[in-house]
């Protein structure tokens, strides 16, 4: 029988890491960070329910776009000012307009890390090689 305690651990949204891209400095020439942080489980859920079309099939480039908007902390990619330098009023247009397609990787493979969605996608792997 195992002890209760050890499944009563705080959620780990709200943890912190930060991602540097070296085209993104300041006046110094100083790269200054992005800080992207996790989220819940539910709030992913609601993103990928918002990113379904009718048949049930999962938009993955919007559900990345949303995903990236959820979790970065800094800067906010929903600010007016950064959504209007990019020309856009959706802020789930910034990512692909801000990044190029390597930065962006870049940051998406720290997102899944952050959030642990490797291990998810690990454990997928080895059941379907099982």
């Amino acid at each position: 029988m195992s002890k209760l305690s050890a499944f009563l651990k705080p959620s780990p949204a709200g943890k912190t890491k930060e991602v540097h891209l070296a085209r993104f400095t300041d006046e110094n020439g100083q790269i200054v960070p992005f800080v992207i942080k996790s989220i819940t489980p539910e709030e992913s859920e609601r993103i990928a329910r918002k990113c379904k079309d009718k048949k049930g099939n999962l938009d993955k480039a919007e559900y990345s776009n949303q995903l990236i908007v959820a979790c970065m902390a800094e800067p906010d990619l929903r600010d007016s000012e950064l959504c209007q330098f990019y020309g856009v009023m959706d802020p789930n247009m910034v990512p692909g307009r801000m990044f190029s397609i390597g930065e962006k990787n870049i940051i998406s493979d720290a997102i899944m890390e952050i959030n642990d969605l490797w291990m998810e996608q690990e454990t997928l792997d080895e059941a379907k090689n099982s």
